[in-house]
């Protein structure tokens, strides 16, 4: 499990991590006697690696550090959506089940996707959705024979590491992601996303499949 997060993010961040990217586990200890709770483990695994670096933590959607981790409803928050009208939670109890809560509702609906997944996902949307500073996107109705191409070459050179058929799509490459929302019939929805990390691999895109910059 700590391979799995520490490999995204290192991939992600294009650069291995650092102990400053981190929080201690001593830090994590003091957190678990003020909250009177076990932080589970694959959390533990993600604050230690990224707890403290804001790109991963806090560019998109807005993961909770140490000190602002609470507890609800048995569920440890740990997770708020980009705009605050949900937060994300687990059950100490069973800590492999994801729950969200709309706010400022009190009903907990379970994910569909475990802890593991989960976070998984929400890594490489955090950078498809901010963490990358070039960003671009093919128009449905408009390029639709360039994404037809891109779809193609996604198919066969890029690996698919978010594959939600109702929900959220997305490819990565070196330094690059192309994502999208699927329509019902599992197609893309308005536009395909491209999101890079370097201004070169953006260029290079560009060039190749005609993207517009956002």
């Amino acid at each position: 499990m700590e391979n799995s997060i520490r490999f995204i993010v290192e991939r992600l961040l294009g650069r291995n991590l650092s102990a400053d990217d981190g929080v201690s586990i001593t830090m994590i200890q003091d957190t678990e006697a003020r909250l009177s709770v076990k932080i589970p483990e694959l959390l533990q695994t993600f604050y230690l690696c990224a707890g403290r670096n804001e790109q991963v933590m806090d560019v998109f959607q807005h993961f909770a550090p140490l000190d602002k981790l609470y507890v609800e409803d048995d569920k440890l928050v740990f997770l708020e959506e980009n705009q605050g009208v949900c937060v994300w939670g687990v059950s100490p109890a069973a800590p492999e089940k994801v729950y969200q809560c709309p706010v400022p509702d009190k009903e907990w609906y379970a994910e569909d996707a475990d802890l593991q997944a989960f976070l998984e996902m929400c890594l490489y949307y955090q950078f498809a959705q901010g963490g990358y500073n070039y960003m671009a996107s093919l128009y449905s109705g408009i390029d639709d024979e360039m994404i037809t191409v891109m779809l193609q070459d996604l198919a066969t050179h890029w690996e698919k590491v978010v594959d939600q058929s109702n929900n959220l799509i997305i490819y990565w490459s070196t330094d690059k992601l192309v994502w999208y929302f699927p329509d019902p019939q599992g197609g893309v929805g308005e536009s395909l996303f491209l999101s890079c990390r370097t201004e070169t691999e953006m260029e290079l895109m560009i060039d190749r499949y005609d993207f517009g910059e956002l």
